[in-house]
């Protein structure tokens, strides 16, 4: 073969290499997609060998290509076996889960089969046991039939007993046998239709009420005086009797207890009718006392008839106040408007002091009885009679109103006089002051006795309304605005320490108001707004004093501006009218100081000296003219002197070494501060020139703009 044809042949096994690569024999992906023309079942081989063998030439690679086809042949059988083995492999669970939900509907099935055989057998066993269960029921039935026989034959045997005991009045016997009675009697109560059993339920109830009426007729047989004998021969047998009652229930036991009561107060009502004399207020103390008399005669009776745990005293005494109580509440109600409040007062008075005797003597008697321990700390009768007069205290309370009234037009007409000078006394007060107090103590223990309830509120109300009148017209209204002699200046430092006397007792008549009150009325009990009313009077007359300082020391102002500030040539001493100033200063404090003796108000009133004195200052300097450096300097030298006297106004008349409280110095050099900074800042030339530091600190009130020339003068 030429190498012409040689190269050739090999180009075209190369062509055929590529196209089988290219459709399967090395392309795995070939195998799995469903556009190659080898996976369709209608393939047509004629354009793939016409592709391989399109030239003559090609024909030598013919064995070239059966041994690639052979190869593709064989890698897809292999590809098909391990398909078949991989089914193979998956068919077992398949298998396995088939079978599961075979296995599944057998259990199912064995399940129903098991359900079907167990209600058979239920049914079988039913069957066989009915007659065991029948026999269960016949022989409950026959232990109840058989116990119901012997209650029943114990209850005809009792009551047959009880009837016995009843007509020979053992009503010792009777009482334990009669709990018992009761006791078989309310087991026949479901069987009351037959009539046997009805019937012997209708007697023993029968004979129930006959034993209690015959304890009751054998009481009344002892008592009520028809047979007198009777309860010194069998007053054992009335004690049995009691017994009999308890075990025949609180109704009888009630019932006797309140015939008895009714019995003993018989007489009680016929002597003290309301409607007589003997049943007016002039007459309680009466009513008390044949009470405390009956109790005294009828102890004895009662300790031998009833059982203590009865409490047939008490109970007795229960009856007399409720009697009392209606009593007094028609008389009271018939009297209405008219009724004399001292009287009112009195009765009620001795109502309390007899509800007090009552609780003591009963709280001790049943403090002493194990049974009632329980009944510690509370009331036993309370307000038992004298609740009736809850609704008429108002008229005690209006008539505190009119004295009071009385008493505040008394004190405010009285002449403002002060005591003596070897009467007077460092805590001297206005006379008028102690005796409204002590009126106010007296009333709020009279009536902290009689009512703690809303009448006492209202009567704080008006101990508030005349402590504010006694402000305004016995305290401000004596206020003089002018201070000029001494004397006025003792009336007002009097003013002063009344009004801080009745400051400090409003709080403690608050809190003694607050003590005794009811709880639910504690938060409405307030005296504020009259603690600050005498506050008010104190500090009003504290400016008054104040003004009587500014008032003598306006000469030393005047020299002030009359002096010729332009002719000072140089520093010196102080000047005449700071020696004038705080001569008048010290003058009218040692005066005032003399009388007036409480700390808080000396500092008051010193503390308004100093704020004046300074205020009154700093306008005067710049009226001042000229006002040259040297003036300046002599006005710092002269504001040096005046603090150094403000320093020592709290202590002017205690001894020499005493010292005034830091905290009065650092307001002396608190107020004193900007009239010295404004001295300073005239020394500095001009405004502009002023240190930053200084403008800060020089307050900015229109006073102090005012006090410097105009030309130093910055915003407002």
């Amino acid at each position: 073969m030429a190498p012409e044809d040689t190269k050739t042949a090999e180009d075209n096994n190369t062509s055929l290499t590529k196209s089988i690569d290219k459709n399967g024999l090395s392309n795995e992906s070939a195998y799995s997609s469903i556009l190659d023309p080898l996976d369709q079942a209608d393939y047509n081989h004629f354009p793939h060998l016409v592709e391989i063998f399109s030239k003559p030439e090609s024909i030598t690679a013919v064995p070239r290509v059966k041994g690639y086809l052979n190869a593709y042949s064989c890698a897809l059988d292999a590809k098909m076996e391990e398909l078949l083995a991989a089914q193979q492999a998956a068919e077992p669970s398949v298998q396995r889960v088939a079978r599961a939900h075979t296995e599944l509907a057998a259990i199912f099935s064995h399940i129903e089969t098991v359900r079907e055989r167990a209600v058979i057998a239920e049914e079988v066993i039913t069957d066989m046991t009915a007659d065991i269960r029948k026999l269960d029921e016949t022989k409950r039935n026959l232990t109840m039939s058989m116990t119901m026989l012997k209650r029943l034959q114990m209850l005809t045997t009792a009551y047959e007993q009880l009837t016995i005991f009843s007509k020979n009045r053992q009503y010792k016997e009777a009482a334990q046998l009669l709990e018992a009675v009761i006791e078989l009697s309310g087991h026949f109560k479901s069987y009351r239709s037959i009539a046997q059993i009805a019937t012997l339920s209708r007697n023993v109830a029968e004979l129930q009420r006959a034993i209690g009426e015959q304890v009751c007729a054998d009481f009344e047989a002892a008592v009520d005086g028809r047979r007198p004998e009777y309860f010194a021969e069998r007053s054992s047998e009335l004690l049995e009797g009691c017994l009999v009652m308890d075990a025949l229930g609180d109704s009888y036991r009630h019932r006797l207890t309140t015939w008895y009561c009714n019995v003993q107060l018989r007489e009680y009502r016929n002597i003290f009718r309301g409607s007589d004399e003997a049943g007016s207020l002039d007459n309680i103390q009466r009513r008390y006392s044949y009470l405390k008399r009956m109790l005294k005669t009828l102890e004895p009776q009662m300790n031998q008839m009833f059982p203590q745990h009865w409490k047939v005293a008490e109970s007795l005494c229960r009856s007399f106040c409720e009697i009392t109580r209606d009593d007094y509440k028609v008389h009271l109600s018939r009297s209405g408007k008219t009724l004399n409040v001292d009287l009112l007062l009195k009765a009620l008075e001795e109502t309390m002091e007899f509800e007090q005797f009552l609780e003591r003597r009963f709280s001790s008697i049943r403090m002493s009885s194990d049974s009632d321990l329980g009944d510690k700390g509370t009331l036993i009768f309370g307000r038992a009679i004298s609740e009736a007069f809850e609704p008429y205290l108002g008229l005690w309370v209006e008539s505190q109103d009119r004295k009071l009234l009385a008493l505040v037009t008394q004190y405010s007409n009285q002449m403002m006089l002060p005591p003596s000078s070897e009467d007077e006394t460092p805590q001297q007060v206005l006379p008028s002051s102690v005796d409204l107090f002590l009126f106010y103590r007296q009333v709020l223990a009279q009536s902290a006795k009689i009512s703690t309830g809303a009448q006492l509120l209202n009567l704080s109300r008006i101990f508030a309304k005349y402590l504010q009148q006694y402000a305004d017209r016995a305290l401000a209204s004596h206020i003089i605005e002018k201070i000029t002699v001494e004397l006025e200046v003792q009336t007002t430092c009097l003013i002063i320490s009344t009004a801080n006397y009745c400051h400090t007792t409003i709080e403690q008549l608050e809190q003694r108001i607050a003590d005794v009150i009811d709880e639910e009325f504690k938060a409405q009990v307030d005296f504020e707004k009259e603690k600050d009313a005498f506050l008010s009077v104190a500090s009003s007359a504290v400016q008054s004093l104040v003004r009587k300082v500014e008032n003598d020391c306006k000469p030393a102002w005047r020299e002030m501006l009359n002096m010729n500030w332009g002719r000072l040539y140089s520093v010196g001493d102080q000047s005449t009218y700071v020696t004038e100033l705080i001569k008048t200063i010290e003058g009218d404090v040692k005066e005032v100081l003399k009388h007036l003796h409480k700390d808080i108000y000396i500092r008051s009133f010193c503390d308004r000296i100093v704020e004046s004195t300074v205020n009154t200052y700093l306008p005067q300097i710049s009226k001042c003219k000229p006002l040259t450096e040297i003036c300046t300097e002599q006005m710092l030298l002269d504001t040096y002197v005046l603090k150094k006297s403000l320093l020592r106004l709290p202590v002017i008349v205690s001894p020499p070494d005493s010292h005034a409280s830091t905290t009065y110095i650092n307001v002396v050099n608190r107020v004193t501060a900007p009239l010295e900074s404004v001295l300073k800042a005239i020394l500095t030339g001009q405004s502009a020139d002023l240190p930053d530091n200084l403008k800060v600190y020089l307050p900015t009130s229109n006073i102090v703009q005012r006090a410097l020339p105009e030309k130093f003068r910055w915003g407002s």
